[in-house]
């Protein structure tokens, strides 16, 4: 038992380190993408894995966050093709 409380601060403490020092090198765009997809891996899990029910405004509420989620990317992208030298 000591072992594990022993082990809980390295294995919580690296990696928070190893994300802090990605989200140094990501723009803050991506960085926020990347904030969606624990949960959206969280949420299939339940479903597939643990056969949790899906009612249909859990449905509603996922679909419309990535349906805001596809329109900010694809507005990201078309703001880079229009900064990019033809």
């Amino acid at each position: 038992r000591d072992l594990v409380i022993a082990a809980a601060g390295p294995v919580t403490g690296i990696p928070l380190l190893l994300f802090a020092t990605a989200a140094r090198r990501m723009s803050y765009s991506a960085l926020g993408f990347v904030q969606y997809v624990a949960p959206t891996i969280v949420f299939v899990l339940g479903l597939a894995v643990f056969g949790e029910p899906l009612r249909p405004v859990q449905l509603a509420s996922f679909a419309l966050i990535w349906t805001a989620i596809a329109v900010f990317c694809l507005d990201l992208v078309l703001k880079g093709r229009a900064r990019a030298p033809a």
